[in-house]
């Protein structure tokens, strides 16, 4: 498996520790379907105030997040949970309902440059788990997601999510050809009146993928 059982990286190398108050902890796991094709790479994993057992909350039916990416993205598209891996980028949570969107704004950066290094150590991880799953789809979550993808493998695809959002990338995993699909954040889905109009195409489009790698 290549979920790390155990690792404090981050924590022994004291990374962004000025940033943030409290101590990085790896305490949830990823979700394995039973016939897993489709990789799903969260940013990290928030946890709010209760319990999250499983990477992008996908555990819990009655999550939020859980009807999201169940509800609205994977049963129109046309598969299952069974057909699903899905982990995050960087594996550790911050305490005390820390989010890097808070932080980051309180330090007046990016959410993607807070990130790349906690990234940077747990990218091996992340490595290991695309060599086992070996995907024919990727979907990110969430702009910093995306760009820390498109940024380590060198993807010709566009950097904001505003422009690569509802399109479907055919791009280089590991050596293998992958579908890429970036999607957007939940929070960003009924705000944002461009993305609220791109939605359908986005469905459309993966379902058509899901079809094209005979999933």
């Amino acid at each position: 498996m290549g979920f790390p059982e155990n690792c404090d990286i981050c924590v022994e190398q004291k990374v962004n520790a000025h940033l943030y108050h409290g101590t990085l902890k790896l305490a949830l796991r990823p979700f394995k379907g039973t016939k897993p094709s489709i990789l799903l790479a969260g940013q990290d994993p928030t946890i709010a105030k209760r319990e999250v057992y499983s990477a992008l909350d996908l555990e819990n039916e009655r999550g939020t997040l859980y009807k999201y990416i169940v509800g609205k993205i994977l049963e129109p598209a046309g598969f299952t949970l069974d057909s699903v891996y899905a982990t995050d980028l960087v594996k550790c949570h911050f305490p005390d309902n820390q989010t890097p969107k808070t932080i980051a704004k309180k330090h007046r950066i990016s959410m993607k440059d807070f990130l790349f290094p906690f990234f940077l150590n747990c990218r091996r991880w992340f490595l290991k788990e695309v060599q086992e799953i070996q995907p024919k789809i990727l979907l990110s979550f969430g702009e910093p997601a995306h760009q820390l993808l498109t940024e380590e493998f060198g993807w010709v695809v566009p950097i904001g999510m505003k422009d690569a959002f509802s399109n479907i990338y055919e791009v280089k995993l590991l050596g293998d050809s992958t579908l890429y699909a970036p999607c957007i954040h939940i929070t960003s889905k009924n705000v944002h009146v461009h993305y609220k109009n791109l939605w359908n195409r986005f469905v459309q489009n993966l379902r058509e993928a899901v079809i094209s790698r005979s999933i």
